[in-house]
């Protein structure tokens, strides 16, 4: 991979961490020069928000006959990652997607509007590396990069 591609994946997560953050409504609260912590402050139904980010982003990347790549078969083992936030979760995965291994992420110790976030930001990723991205389980999503 080339330094070019990767300043362009980094670009194209930035723009997917962008609408992810639009799309939720992430406006930032200033109060005397500091922003505000408003976790559970938040009315908004975030479990359906996550629903819905796993919903499209399993959509998006469907297997299609048309589509240059196919999954591939990996032999190698994924790497687990269980994010407890967004930060430090978007920076380990996209370490591994850029090595090329395939993440199994568990998303069930992140508070619901950060998964939503991240899973937004790994669809963002997986469309930028030519990959894929499963949903395991309830909180268990797989992401693969390009073969």
């Amino acid at each position: 991979m080339t330094e070019r591609s990767v300043e362009l994946i980094a670009f194209v997560a930035l723009a997917a961490l962008a609408i992810a953050a639009y799309r939720l409504g992430a406006r930032p609260v200033v109060t005397r020069g500091r922003s505000a912590d408003l976790r559970g402050v938040c009315r908004r139904d975030h479990a359906s928000e996550l629903e819905r980010s796993l919903d499209s982003a399993v959509r998006a990347n469907s297997y299609r006959v048309d589509r240059d790549a196919a999954p591939g078969v990996r032999l190698e083992a994924a790497l687990r990652v269980t994010p407890g936030d967004f930060a430090t979760g978007a920076a380990e995965i996209a370490e591994i997607l850029q090595a090329g291994r395939v993440a199994s992420i568990d998303l069930s110790q992140m508070e619901q509007y950060e998964a939503a976030r991240l899973v937004n930001y790994c669809h963002g990723l997986t469309v930028m590396a030519n990959g894929w991205i499963f949903r395991l389980a309830q909180s268990v999503i797989v992401i693969t990069p390009g073969s």
